[in-house]
């Protein structure tokens, strides 16, 4: 058994200390625009998928001592400012209606890459035994925790029963790593083929009509005058619940509004009472 001294020494950052308000910000922050979000948000979509900034922070939490220098593990985490006086700003502008462009004055934490000097700041910490930590993550999902891991250069195990969130692991951590840049560009040359194959369905079917086509002549735009721009199939789309009429058993559309955004412009149903 470890004497009381051993296991006061032993304490790890995680149970003495966490940045928790600003890995909020930074957590919010990088969910906040649902066009810009980490790459591999994109790869499937999974219910349960963990910030990648807390997976980060929460990984090295759990291998640095407890004295270690606070400041400089928030900057390894990428956090190179103060979110939460950015994030006070952001609504003071917007109470005013200021437009602000980056109150945070950094990228989002989540997209930070360790300098050579943060490497070896933290092989320094870890005695340099890198190499022999292995971070376990029973449940892990949609992968964040060891995707972060393999960023930090360290080896994960990850272990998931659902087999959809086991491919995503395997195509989040496993295949990148095994294959490096081949993976890439297998992975090009197979989706153009599938969205070839896709855009003949589309087009057969009349699923998503396309755009007509249009010259622009906005000078605004990266347009020269009289280009043709090219088709476009129109992908965005109102859907409803629908329920059959009980009179003439036609589908009724169920919306609790139709509204298009917030200043009230939406669309108005007109029934087709000749058919």
């Amino acid at each position: 058994m470890n004497s009381p001294e051993t296991r006061v020494a032993d304490v790890r950052l995680i149970e003495r200390w966490m940045p928790i308000a600003a890995l909020s910000e930074e957590t919010a922050r990088e969910r906040r625009s649902m066009t810009a979000l980490p790459p591999i948000y994109y790869l499937h979509v999974w219910w349960a998928r963990r910030p990648l900034i807390a997976s980060r922070a929460a990984i090295l939490a759990s291998l640095l001592p407890a004295d270690t220098d606070r400041q400089r593990f928030v900057e390894l985490l990428g956090i190179k400012g103060n979110p939460i006086k950015a994030r006070m700003q952001i609504e003071k502008a917007r109470r005013s209606g200021e437009r602000l462009k980056n109150p945070y004055g950094y990228a989002r934490a989540f997209s930070y890459q360790m300098t050579p000097e943060e490497w070896s700041w933290l092989k320094t910490l870890l005695r340099e035994k890198l190499d022999s930590i292995a971070v376990l993550d029973p449940t892990a999902g949609g992968g964040s925790i060891p995707f972060e891991a393999g960023r930090l250069g360290l080896r994960s195990i990850a272990n998931e029963l659902n087999p959809v969130a086991a491919l995503i692991l395997r195509a989040t951590c496993e295949w990148p790593q095994k294959y490096g840049p081949a993976l890439r560009d297998t992975y090009a040359e197979v989706s153009a083929r599938y969205l070839a194959r896709v855009r003949e369905l589309i087009a057969d079917n009349a699923v998503y009509p396309r755009e007509p086509q249009v010259h622009e002549n906005d000078e605004n735009k990266k347009f020269s005058k009289g280009t043709v721009r090219l088709h476009k199939y129109d992908q965005t789309y109102l859907w409803s619940r629908t329920v059959p009429c009980p009179d003439c058993g036609r589908l009724i559309p169920l919306s609790p509004n139709w509204r298009l955004d917030g200043t009230g412009k939406g669309i108005r149903l007109l029934p087709d009472s000749a058919r």
